[in-house]
């Protein structure tokens, strides 16, 4: 009987930690759209990010007209997010990146450092739409960048809905030497929204898109990314998966393109 007991209570324990509310924490239902919501004062959260995109790079280096094989490219990032208060939020990124090479390995390099502060205008619902901002510095080993975000969001009953006014403004590296600047604005908008099935179990779909007007390079020009997500909400722990087709170019990848026909994001966020 006492086993019986102890098995009841373990369960009613599972069953309060799975449908715990997400007031711990800053959870992200969207992979690539910022929510209003930020952290309360004091509370500190880390979150990892995963990107997947499949290229194609060459079966053999020494043979530029060989054939071609499926390779990952990955883009790896931690997040560590603070709450100065609670409508001011700070975070800190490290970001490393692996490349596919010719011959069916990648190259996994540290790409530098992301340092962002995140805002909201007013409390939820106080607006017909709730408003934020965010602003980023990035300083990566080949490039400077400032964005910007203008965050939107709307709860009707069980959907949320989430967008990002997204823009960046960057310098690429190398910087010395006559003609070697290279200033891009890149439009980077997103946008979706979620259905709350339980508080943990919330399915969705995103938009993203990234790129510049009035360019034809095959990684400058906009690429737009359509696909379902969904989030898993555990309190304290939360996971957003999202997996796009991409919309610009749904075939192979063209040579030397770093977007794929596909594109996953999976990010893991941890409340301390």
């Amino acid at each position: 009987m006492s086993q019986l007991k102890s098995i009841i209570n373990y369960g009613w324990l599972l069953m309060a930690v799975s449908w715990a509310p997400s007031a711990f924490a800053n959870p992200r239902p969207l992979p690539f759209t910022y929510p209003y919501e930020t952290l309360d004062e004091g509370a500190l959260e880390v979150e990892l990010y995963g990107d997947a995109t499949p290229l194609r790079p060459l079966l053999d280096h020494n043979d530029p007209t060989g054939p071609r094989i499926w390779e990952p490219a990955y883009l790896l990032q931690n997040e560590i997010e603070y709450g100065v208060s609670n409508r001011i939020e700070l975070g800190f990124y490290q970001v490393f990146e692996a490349q596919p090479v010719d011959g069916g390995t990648n190259s996994m390099v540290f790409d530098g450092f992301k340092w962002r502060m995140r805002t909201r205008l007013a409390e939820a619902g106080e607006w017909p739409i709730d408003v934020g901002l965010y602003l980023e510095l990035e300083t990566m080993h080949d490039e400077l960048s400032l964005e910007e975000k203008v965050i939107l969001a709307k709860r009707l009953q069980r959907w949320h809905l989430m967008a990002n006014l997204w823009v960046e403004e960057t310098e690429r590296r190398p910087l010395d030497g006559p003609g070697q600047r290279s200033f891009h604005f890149v439009v980077n908008p997103t946008g979706g929204f979620v259905y709350q099935v339980t508080p943990v179990f919330q399915p969705g779909i995103e938009y993203w898109a990234r790129g510049e007007f009035g360019t034809n390079d095959v990684n400058d020009r906009i690429h737009h990314f359509l696909g379902p997500t969904v989030h898993l909400d555990f309190g304290k722990l939360w996971w957003s998966l999202g997996v796009y087709a991409h919309l610009s170019d749904l075939g192979v990848p063209q040579v030397d393109s770093i977007y794929g026909p596909v594109w996953a994001r999976s990010v893991l966020g941890v409340n301390l």
